[in-house]
């Protein structure tokens, strides 16, 4: 096996190894076909049990079921685009940072709204070697509403 490292304020640590990114990279791909159907038990599943979840402007959404509870208040799913600048991270633990745009009408809105912007996952890899979304914060690159 051959170790990967990189360095960090002067001290070396290891990085993902290739199995574990591209185990990362696959896990995130569903995560977004998931959202794409509009699916929103399977887009919670790729959630840890505990999970949080920070939407700006937001309390925060503590554990699966909140995040799916939530994510049921999309109504109409127009778009979502999601890109990746960086995954990282060694021993079980990563994280992703990237980009987002989505268009989505909530319920009970009259009209969609769209949004783009950063966000930062952290993923945990489980006891069963998958990988989940332990916690997750997004920002919106757009002002906000008067």
């Amino acid at each position: 096996m051959i170790a990967h490292l990189v360095v960090w304020e002067n001290a070396f640590v290891a990085s993902l190894n290739p199995d574990d990114r591209a185990a990362i990279e696959q896990a995130a791909d569903a995560y977004v076909a998931a959202m794409n159907a509009a699916d929103w038990r399977r887009v919670a599943c790729c959630f840890s049990e505990e999970a949080v979840r920070i939407p700006p402007n937001e309390e925060p959404h503590h554990g699966r079921a909140a995040i799916e509870e939530w994510l049921g208040g999309i109504e109409e799913l127009n778009s979502y685009e999601l890109s990746r600048d960086r995954i990282d991270g060694a021993d079980g633990i990563a994280y992703v940072r990237g980009r987002y745009a989505i268009t989505l009408r909530p319920v009970g809105v009259p009209a969609p709204l769209s949004d783009e912007g950063d966000f930062m996952e952290i993923w945990r890899k489980e006891s069963d070697g998958s990988w989940r979304i332990s916690e997750a914060m997004w920002n919106t690159r757009l002002p906000r509403p008067a």
